[in-house]
């Protein structure tokens, strides 16, 4: 598809995409107006502009129909159609008309359907006179379009759609038959930033090393709280990109819906929630020593498929054993001190990504094993006591 034929059907799916609601059916004298979204865009969960076709060639999916009825018993000629679309954020974005050269007629009692499709195709099935529309984006709906540049979803808004059936002739001016305005709020979907999922623990993205000594790490990451996610843990194999190892394993179906881990596969499951425990049961040990590679992906409904919106892969190592020989158990007011000393949230961060208390020096001394937790009851009273405090570092 060449770039301005791209361009003006990329149009009419704004102009298909924003008029989403359906309009109350609007009756002038002689003629009746309804538009109707397709059942994909009011199923669908978010709206992408790749799902909805404008990187194919030839018409993509419908997304809205209209009806027009010419409720008169006799022709109505030198008719036009008129289509505007603003948002309550950006103003008015798109503006077309019927070309004054190009007028349409419809016979005595005639009902015609017309859907997005055959207003990029310019006609309107049924009747024999061409429809031309001209005009376009607006200079606020060019930065609208820019901004939707690489982006799957439309911005969080109000949009308002209006359309015109009007008649103008020498005798009679232009002369308004029908009108329909149609109001949407985008709030009901995904918006950019609602559809990002960040990782939290644990490790950290591809390239950097992150050893953790927990044999059963928490995963947690940021995203929508109502979501179902898919957490993929599989194991380094020296030879294959972690990309084509989460590719692999979520190629089957997940643990729970009749899918088996694949052999570099450690663990595949449904989530709800933002967080997940390593299992000692149904799943592939992590061994020490060894690797991993990470990713969440959540599946939602598009306007005619399903999308996957994934998470970046994120890597962590679990300690060899010589390295966890030294892990201390830590009393309750141990723990205490250390929250006291680093902050809950630095202590939260710490646990989820595996760490363990192996040592602590006071003073200039290290203590180790059951040493160190005494030591840390001790700076716990002497906080308690405050007779001491803890410094800006």
């Amino acid at each position: 598809m060449n770039e301005k034929k791209l361009r003006n059907y990329l149009l009419m799916l704004v102009v298909g995409l924003l008029i989403f609601v359906p309009a109350s059916v609007v009756k002038a004298q002689q003629v009746s107006l309804s538009v109707e979204p397709s059942a994909a865009l009011q199923n669908a969960q978010i709206l992408s502009l790749s799902s909805l076709g404008i990187d194919r060639s030839g018409s993509g999916p419908v997304l809205i129909s209209a009806f027009l009825e010419n409720e008169e018993d006799q022709e109505l000629d030198n008719l036009f159609i008129e289509v505007n679309i603003s948002s309550a954020r950006v103003g008015t974005i798109v503006e077309f008309t019927s070309d004054s050269e190009f007028p349409f007629s419809m016979r005595p009692m005639q009902s015609v359907y017309v859907t997005n499709n055959d207003l990029a195709n310019e006609q309107i099935p049924g009747i024999r006179e061409s429809v031309r529309l001209k005009g376009g984006l607006t200079p606020e709906g060019e930065d609208f379009l820019n901004d939707l540049s690489g982006a799957t979803t439309l911005p969080q808004d109000t949009y308002f759609v209006q359309v015109i059936i009007f008649r103008e002739t020498p005798a009679t001016g232009i002369v308004e038959l029908a009108e329909a305005t149609a109001e949407i709020s985008s709030n009901a979907f995904y918006s950019l930033d609602e559809r990002e999922i960040y990782l939290k623990a644990p490790g950290d993205v591809v390239g950097n090393q992150t050893t953790i000594s927990n044999n059963y790490p928490q995963f947690s990451w940021e995203g929508s709280n109502t979501a179902t996610y898919r957490l993929i843990v599989v194991e380094a194999t020296g030879t294959d990109s972690p990309e084509s190892l989460i590719q692999g394993a979520k190629s089957s179906q997940p643990t729970g819906k009749g899918g088996n881990l694949l052999e570099y596969e450690n663990l595949d499951r449904m989530i709800e929630g933002n967080s997940f425990q390593f299992p000692s049961s149904g799943v592939q040990s992590l061994e020490r020593g060894k690797t991993y590679f990470w990713r969440v992906i959540n599946t939602v409904s598009s306007s005619n498929d399903e999308e996957d919106i994934s998470s970046e892969i994120w890597t962590f190592s679990l300690a060899t054993p010589e390295n966890v020989s030294g892990t201390i158990n830590i009393s309750e007011e141990a723990e205490t001190a250390i929250v006291s000393l680093i902050g809950e949230e630095e202590f939260e961060r710490l646990k989820e990504q595996g760490f363990r208390l192996e040592s602590l020096e006071f003073e200039g001394q290290e203590f180790t094993g059951a040493t160190a937790t005494l030591k840390l009851e001790e700076i716990l009273q002497l906080i308690l006591d405050n007779k001491l405090i803890k410094g800006g570092s």
